[in-house]
């Protein structure tokens, strides 16, 4: 009788077990990469140079999405908006000098804790610091704001090589946490192993379910050369792009690490996988080495190359693998993702949706209908195809951004679909009442339109024959489209005289730019200068047919050291049209005088700025 009550059981305990395994609240691993381009990965099928095996492997396993977006094309609002679901002007985090985050909004690993979820975090953290600007990063860290004070139980915060930590990476927990711990190894490869430890960590208790979020500050500068990676990278590209390759390989094998972990201590099935970029890779003097192609745009920026990143979700036998999804999803979605999935109900002040119902098929059409953007003089709302982005009180851009190149100047739809930019500007003002501050961006930041020209997405900037001091909000001192970077422009005794910047970088040199500019090719660059002490200077240059400075196309000449006016005069082999114009001159220049700029034109139409009269 025993043995026939055990065999009536068996099928129903084994029934209750299968149960019981697939109700498992399943684990959560987020993993964010800094200033990580969308072309650099080699699943997206973009880049030869590219090599990324394990996420590759991860894309094959799971689901690449083609158009996940971010919150920001900046690093602290992206994480703010990741970690709590919500778009993060809502609570004030805008930029990166709004923070930090406020300790009433709840994190994931906040929400998750109902639920008998453990929170680790590991590597770049950023939502602690002040928004006073003045002193170092590390002083403007406020202790109650560091992850344990935001709902995670172990953690490994920071970047380079110092980290507040909860633990060694043997697991012992430390007595005086947060315990600073010094390790001058390559960032990633500390922060991989400080990951590896908390999944160690929790053998012990395995029925507990988990989250982790790894920010690894890569390919983010300063850039390094890490090996076995770096020899590994094309000895013919520039010193930047293989730093960023050999970084971005780092990574790659940590994630080959992590997933090889998670299959040892029996949580592969258990776990579901998200790897997000924060934002678009930096172009031009602040290149990081990585790459947006095709998508145009940058950090910085609502272009698709600022907020559309790597985004690949994997969970084994939950997600279809080897699956690509081109609904717009974004990475307000991890969190209420996590609240599903932990049994948790969904509160309605997340952004995010559930992405999981759409991916497998289970709903139908997509996770949204409209995203929004705003950030700092920029406003973006996208209502597939259709994105309209506001630059301050310049003129709308309307994109169709199912075309490959579909954000440029020619392609702007305004003049041709008035209704549509008319109809998502008005959605785009209602949800911009709703945030902190509310409304939309009315003044324009100079950079931000320095930027949109440079990508072609706006008309140049306008063009003047006399010395036009800047308008107002445009950076001091800037005169007829002429910006000076690491330094300042004044219009003086008839002439513009450039000043260094004496707290800019060590390395820094103050150069003049003009990203306005329309130049039929070839063309030659004729200054009248003079100066205290002068030097040879530089002439570098962008042409419309190029997207970013190279090294190929820069001239130098001899800036006189003189208290009379001298004629530079140098050749710029242009053969289409010039755009983008850098003048550099001598790191040791002293009292730089210039009192008029010309472009010689090949359609014989020259270009001239004279600084002899300010209006």
């Amino acid at each position: 009788m025993k043995h026939a009550l055990t065999f009536l059981l068996c099928p129903l305990i084994l029934l209750q077990a299968a149960f019981a395994a697939d109700a498992r609240k399943p684990n959560l691993l987020l993993i964010y990469s800094d200033d990580h381009g969308w072309a650099d990965l080699g699943a997206q099928g973009v880049n030869a140079e590219i090599r990324t095996p394990s996420l590759d492997q991860l894309a094959s396993d799971g689901v690449r999405f083609t158009r996940g977006y971010v919150s920001a094309p900046q690093c602290v609002p992206s994480r703010a908006g990741v970690l709590t679901g919500r778009y993060q002007q809502r609570f004030g985090v805008e930029d990166n000098g709004k923070g930090p985050l406020p300790l009433a909004e709840l994190t994931i690993a906040e929400r998750l804790k109902p639920a008998g979820y453990v929170s680790g975090q590991v590597g770049k953290w950023h939502l602690d610091i002040g928004a006073k600007t003045a002193g170092s990063r590390l002083l403007r860290i406020i202790p109650e704001h560091m992850p344990h004070g935001q709902g995670f139980d172990e953690y490994w915060r920071g970047e380079l090589r110092q980290f507040y930590a909860s633990h060694d990476l043997k697991g012992k927990p430390f007595a005086d946490a947060p315990h600073i711990v010094t390790d001058n190894r390559f960032r990633v490869v500390v922060q991989t192993e400080a990951a590896l430890s908390f999944l160690d960590r929790r053998t012990a208790k395995p029925e507990q379910p988990w989250f982790l979020y790894l920010a690894w500050y890569a390919p983010h500068v300063p850039l390094e050369s890490p090996e076995p990676w770096f020899s590994q990278t094309p000895e013919n590209l520039p010193l930047k792009r293989r730093q960023a390759l050999a970084m971005i390989a780092g990574m790659d094998d940590g994630l080959g690490r992590i997933r090889a972990k998670l299959r040892e201590i029996g949580a592969e099935k258990d776990t579901l996988i998200f790897f997000i970029g924060d934002n678009g890779a930096p172009l031009g003097g602040a290149w990081n080495g990585s790459l947006n192609f095709p998508l145009i745009g940058q950090k910085g920026m609502l272009a698709e190359g600022g907020i559309r990143t790597p985004f690949i979700a994997a969970w084994p036998g939950k997600l279809p693998a080897g699956a690509t999804y081109d609904q717009p999803v974004i990475s307000l979605d991890v969190a209420a993702t996590a609240i599903a999935l932990a049994g948790l109900p969904h509160d309605e002040k997340l952004d995010g949706v559930n992405i999981i119902p759409f991916v497998t098929g289970e709903k139908k059409g997509a996770p949204h209908d409209t995203l929004y953007w705003r950030w700092g003089s920029q406003a973006a709302v996208q209502e597939m195809p259709y994105k309209l982005i506001m630059i301050g009180e310049r003129e709308r851009l309307l994109f169709d951004i199912t075309k490959p190149d579909g954000e440029n100047l020619a392609r702007n739809l305004v003049t041709k679909h008035p209704d549509i930019a008319a109809r998502l500007e008005a959605k785009l003002q209602t949800w911009a009442a709703t945030l902190k501050p509310p409304g939309l961006p009315t003044s324009l930041d100079p950079h931000h339109e320095d930027l949109f020209a440079e990508h072609d997405l706006i008309p140049k900037l306008a063009k003047s024959a006399t010395p036009r001091a800047g308008k107002k909000g445009e950076p001091e001192g800037s005169v007829n489209g002429w910006l000076c970077r690491n330094g300042a422009l004044a219009v003086k005794d008839g002439a513009l005289a450039i000043t260094p910047d004496p707290n800019a970088a060590k390395n820094a040199r103050a150069f003049l730019t003009h990203s306005g500019l329309d130049v039929a090719g070839p063309v030659t660059a004729t200054l009248r200068v003079r100066a205290k002490q002068g030097g040879q200077c530089s002439f570098s240059w962008r042409t419309k047919a190029e997207k970013d400075f190279i090294a190929e196309n820069t001239a130098t000449a001899e800036w006189p050291t003189t208290a009379g006016w001298q004629e530079i005069k140098v050749s710029l082999p242009i053969k289409s049209r010039l755009m983008h114009l850098r003048i550099t001159p001598a790191k040791a220049s002293v009292g730089l005088e210039i009192q008029s700029i010309e472009l010689g034109s090949g359609d014989n139409q020259p270009q001239v700025w004279n600084f002899n009269s300010a209006k």
